[in-house]
């Protein structure tokens, strides 16, 4: 009887809650991280820095990061009458108590706002509830027939819910150039269709591969260390923005491994 390959496991759904604060970011900020550590029934967890007005919530309890994106800033008062600041908690399902438990936590103050749960269309399907965030799309997209050649990680989804690119097409484009390129690695090729002139035309992205040191990144998935040793670019959105998906190959799986994605900002002309 022939083995079939177990399919690749999927990342859990996110959910999404929008608050309203009078605090500023700064305060909220420090709010969270006494929340971290105040051992209320929370499980313990740490603030770290992402991109821009994002931070993520990180620790051993929780079922994935949880992404804070906090739209204001740090320079009105720190009290209730100020104008109010938008909060945004994007998560997994699986930690929907742990952030009702932060939010009553934040102080009732802080009161909550209804999140549209927009229905759009992403290559073609109707997407209900899906928010527009590269997290999102990707906890979305791995579900999809045309996403299982490769392996979306749960870090990459982590990554995803802070970045600010928003052409989910061109992330889409940039999957199937990896697809192209696991079948020319499958059929006995270089292992890359950027060796040759192979790769059609619509699919070419910038790539880097063969990286490694400081250059090649390192994430961890089910407890082993995974290293992610190349990279290839989306085309630029309107505005000159690119995301940077950074994926290894796993022989095991035979199937690249998508474990972290980035923002570039727009290229000096």
């Amino acid at each position: 009887m022939k083995r079939h390959s177990p399919a690749p496991s999927r990342p859990r759904p996110l959910l999404r809650r929008r608050l309203r604060s009078p605090f500023p970011a700064l305060k909220l900020r420090e709010r969270l991280e006494a929340l971290g550590g105040a051992d209320e029934g929370l499980p313990t967890f740490f603030v770290l820095p992402a991109y821009g007005d994002c931070v993520r919530l990180s620790g051993p309890e929780l079922h994935g990061d949880i992404g804070v994106r906090i739209a204001g800033d740090d320079s009105g008062p720190t009290g209730v009458d100020g104008p109010t600041n938008e909060v945004t908690f994007d998560f997994r399902a699986a930690d929907k108590a742990v952030v009702q438990a932060i939010v009553a936590g934040l102080g009732p103050e802080v009161r909550e706002e209804k999140v549209r749960r927009p229905k759009q269309e992403i290559q073609g399907h109707r997407v209900p509830g899906h928010q527009p965030n590269v997290g999102h799309f990707l906890a979305w997209a791995c579900c999809m027939p045309s996403m299982e050649d490769h392996v979306i990680l749960e870090s990459a989804i982590d990554a995803g819910m802070a970045c600010e690119f928003d052409c989910f097409e061109h992330i889409h484009s940039a999957m199937r150039a990896l697809d192209f390129m696991r079948m020319v690695r499958m059929e006995g090729g270089h292992g890359s269709a950027c060796d040759g002139d192979e790769i059609p035309p619509h699919l070419r992205h910038p790539i880097r591969q063969g990286l490694t040191g400081k250059a090649a990144m390192r994430v961890t998935h089910q407890g082993r260390k995974v290293t992610l040793n190349a990279t290839i670019d989306t085309k630029p959105n309107p505005a000159g923005e690119r995301l940077r998906i950074h994926y290894g190959w796993s022989a095991e799986r035979k199937r690249y491994l998508v474990g972290w994605v980035s923002d570039l900002a727009p290229k000096a002309q």
